[in-house]
């Protein structure tokens, strides 16, 4: 069933007003890739520079891909402009990527190359500066944590279910105050190679101009072995059902965590899924809350997040808050009830429609507002594959069969590698 659509991404598609084009430019040096997409609509132009490693490729110590991030945006500014925090810091550590975005008006597209070339040299800041920047950013992940309890509660979940507590399921809030500048720099090292980087050009830029910068900037790099990124090989025992009970006073209700491996083994990369993938989970979204949120009165509120690895794996992390006086286990049998019986009534040609039309509007959102625009580029593309604009995306959406949405609701549903996690608030 393996779609290849790499060759569709390289032409414009047909989309509202103008078509969103992805260019692959070839004279690079030894970045592992580089794109030009131009927007006429937007007055501006964007320079991405994506570090294909993230939260999940910390070797040594959680949260050294994120210090590293502050460090290198920093270095940047003094390299270029002479001094850190010459502007605000627009960069962000996801799981899999770290993300640097320069923005200005085309007039300054030389500066913005500047700055994102600047990224890939060894950070370098005042002694004094370091180390406020350390206690900034243990304070900024105390307080996400203490914020979102369920950031916590997920990476247990993950712990659980990869036996493990490194790569996707690290173990953060113990590491933060070993966050050190020697890990950071030998995470930059290794992962800051040019071969572990991806370049996009965006906005109203000419497509020959911005293929010159590229060269300019970055042509003097040189090819290198990218590191590996040992975690797209942990899977799971299809067998597993882990279950454990905690009990916190950081929480405000009793939740449910529960916590889904699922591989999409007809799949290469992630690219591959992503028509069946977000029709299906729109669909999933919205007939488990049906289930148990119209039909029932067990639950207060439910709500799903997925993660897709660029080798197509999947997690489905579920998190169930019952209502007051609903056990946990009397909770958890409903769920897994509707989970299990979810697809007895077929799906229909027509939510398979919504779902489609759904998806369709968020990208002609996105196609209209340059901030949103940046994040659809960014989102294959911290994988390492070619970025998808939103009329790419909206074509997929378009060309994905029925056929497809239910082998991928199918396999979403099936029994698999499960971990739970029954977290009661101290009272």
């Amino acid at each position: 069933m393996i779609r290849t659509i790499f060759a569709a991404l390289l032409f414009a598609i047909p989309f509202t007003a103008q078509s969103q084009e992805v260019i692959p430019l070839t004279d690079i040096g030894g970045l592992h890739s580089a794109y030009v997409v131009p927007r006429d609509k937007f007055n501006r132009v964007d320079v991405q520079l994506i570090v294909l490693s993230g939260s999940y490729d910390d070797d040594e110590v959680s949260g050294t891909a994120h210090f590293l991030e502050h460090l290198a945006a920093f270095s940047a500014d003094t390299y270029v402009l002479r001094e850190p925090r010459a502007r605000d810091l627009f960069a962000k550590t996801s799981s899999v990527a770290t993300i640097y975005t320069n923005s200005g008006p085309v007039r300054d597209l030389d500066q913005l190359m500047k700055l994102s070339r600047a990224v890939l040299y060894e950070p370098k800041l005042p002694q004094d500066f370091l180390e406020s920047e350390i206690k900034i950013v243990e304070r900024e992940t105390f307080l996400r944590e203490r914020q979102y309890p369920t950031r916590w509660l997920r990476r247990i979940a993950l712990q659980n279910l990869y036996g493990s507590k490194r790569g996707r399921a690290n173990n953060m809030i113990e590491d933060v105050p070993r966050l050190n500048l020697q890990t950071a720099l030998d995470f930059h090292k290794k992962h800051y190679a040019p071969s572990n980087v991806s370049v996009i050009v965006s906005g109203k830029i000419d497509p020959k101009i911005a293929a010159a910068k590229v060269k300019e900037y970055f042509g003097d790099t040189e090819k290198s072995d990218p590191p590996e990124k040992w975690w797209l090989n942990e899977k799971p025992d299809p067998n597993l059902r882990k279950l454990e009970r905690l009990t916190s006073n950081r929480l405000q209700d009793d939740i449910i965590v529960y916590t889904k491996f699922v591989d999409l083994d007809w799949v290469d990369t992630s690219i591959d899924l992503q028509g069946e993938f977000f029709i299906g989970v729109t669909i999933f979204q919205s007939r488990i809350r049906e289930a148990l949120m119209f039909n029932g009165f067990d639950f207060q509120s439910i709500g799903t997040d997925f993660f897709m690895a660029k080798n197509g794996d999947t997690e489905m992390t579920t998190f169930i808050e019952p209502m007051p006086g609903v056990d946990f286990e009397t909770a958890l049998a409903g769920f897994e009830t509707a989970l299990h019986t979810l697809l007895e009534t077929p799906i229909t040609t027509e939510e398979i429609a919504t779902a489609r039309q759904r998806n369709a509007a968020h990208a002609k959102g996105a196609a209209r507002g340059a901030q949103d625009f940046l994040s659809f580029l960014e989102n294959v593309a911290s994988d390492g594959l070619p970025p998808i604009s939103p009329g790419t995306y909206a074509k997929l959406i378009e060309d994905t069969t029925d056929a497809e949405v239910h082998l991928f609701m199918n396999t979403l549903i099936a029994p698999s590698a499960t971990s739970i996690l029954f977290a009661q608030k101290e009272e």
